[in-house]
């Protein structure tokens, strides 16, 4: 028996009457709406579109329409903004790093409360972790998947980041972290306000703002028992381990990493961070902090900011470590005259060889004015290389 092959046609279509195969490439050259079945042998279309082109797959993927080839795709993309992809790239990214995150701890916190006890930091720290994985993999070609703004700042500083477009991605992070504590409220509100009223009923509203509380599952709070001294130092150590991953990975000269295991090795690191870090209460990411503290404050009220001392420390810690951290990698653990890891990051081969060049020949000139004047000479040739300041006047 004959395979039968159909196609999607529109009664009133002047290509009726065609040949199946003038079908085909006229849909998809014209972007209709429709698309006829796939051959014999083809995969049908859904995941297995990632296996496409691979060496290892002798199958092709049946080709795509609908909306995804439309012509209202073709000219939204002509009028959309080129920074609102960006700005919602981020957002959505810090959405799955908090949702995931606070999500996990309200599993937890209520477990615990109801007697059960799922959950633990382990799964805490595994949520955070393949939060920020899946937020790359989400706003990583939009936005660069930042994700933190102590990043942004770095990438403005480091990186020549355009700084009119920092405080764009910075308000989108935060507002990411708003919405991605709401969600865990809004999913698990009957047992979130029934906690909350029965201390309250027992007279320890306080109770409710603490890191085992009602609010805690969304907002940070002192951790029991530890002194803010104990904070800071578990703050510092924190984003710096952190910082000093994310800088690694973009580091284009790294034979080590790559595009394809950058988001799980910074995963890996936030999963390490948290589960070591997180009963000594902390926040890593700034969007993180300050939009679940929102949060919590338009639920439980303004005492989600108290006490104010732990809220900047939570809020700011990060930042400048988090540049110390970049600061630390760019300028003395990498090298500008290194080869491009040209294997797995092919992207970068082209700029990195002509930054390798410059480096280069800016290394000899500056070892060859050191040659000639010496370096103990107090005003020589390197000194005003490096400086910009003219030759020492004769006396």
């Amino acid at each position: 028996m004959s395979h039968q092959q159909t196609g999607y046609q529109y009664a009133s279509d002047p290509r009726a009457d065609s040949t199946e195969s003038d079908h085909k490439i006229n849909a998809q050259q014209e972007h209709h709406f429709q698309r006829s079945h796939r051959e014999p042998g083809q995969l049908e279309l859904g995941l297995t579109e990632v296996a496409e082109g691979r060496t290892d797959v002798q199958r092709s993927v049946v080709a795509s329409a609908g909306l995804d080839h439309s012509r209202f795709r073709s000219k939204w993309q002509t009028i959309r903004p080129d920074w609102l992809s960006a700005v919602i790239g981020e957002a959505l990214g810090v959405f799955f790093f908090t949702f995931m995150g606070t999500a996990a701890t309200a599993l937890f916190v209520l477990s615990a409360v109801a007697g059960t006890e799922y959950g633990s930091f382990l799964n805490i720290a595994l949520a955070y972790a393949f939060g920020i994985v899946f937020g790359i993999y989400m706003a990583g070609l939009n936005s660069g998947a930042h994700l933190h703004p102590a990043v942004t700042i770095c990438q403005v500083i480091f990186k020549g980041f355009p700084i009119s477009r920092a405080p764009l991605y910075i308000v989108a992070q935060i507002f990411g972290g708003y919405i991605g504590a709401l969600c865990t409220i809004a999913i698990n509100r009957t047992p979130i306000f029934a906690y909350e009223a029965g201390l309250r009923a027992a007279g320890e509203s306080a109770a409710i703002f603490t890191s085992s509380g009602p609010a805690g599952i969304i907002a940070l709070f002192p951790a029991a028992g530890r002194t803010y001294g104990d904070m800071v130092t578990n703050e510092i150590i924190g984003a710096f381990v952190i910082g000093l991953v994310i800088w690694a990975n973009l580091d284009s000269q790294n034979i080590f990493t790559s595009p394809v295991n950058a988001p799980w090795a910074i995963g890996l690191a936030y999963f390490v961070v948290v589960s070591s870090q997180a009963p000594g209460a902390i926040a890593l990411n700034t969007a993180r902090d300050v939009g679940a503290r929102f949060a919590c404050a338009s639920v439980f009220g303004r005492e989600c900011f108290q006490p104010s001392k732990y809220t900047a420390l939570a809020a700011l810690t990060n930042i400048p470590v988090t540049i110390f951290a970049a600061g630390l990698y760019t300028f003395f653990l990498s090298d500008s005259r290194r080869p491009s890891a040209n294997v797995s990051l092919s992207h970068h081969l082209e700029q990195d060889r002509k930054n390798q060049l410059a480096a280069e020949s800016r290394h000899e000139e500056l070892m060859l004015h050191r040659t000639r004047t010496g370096s103990g000479e107090k005003g020589g040739s390197l000194f005003r290389t490096i400086t910009g300041r003219g030759a020492p006047k004769a006396e």
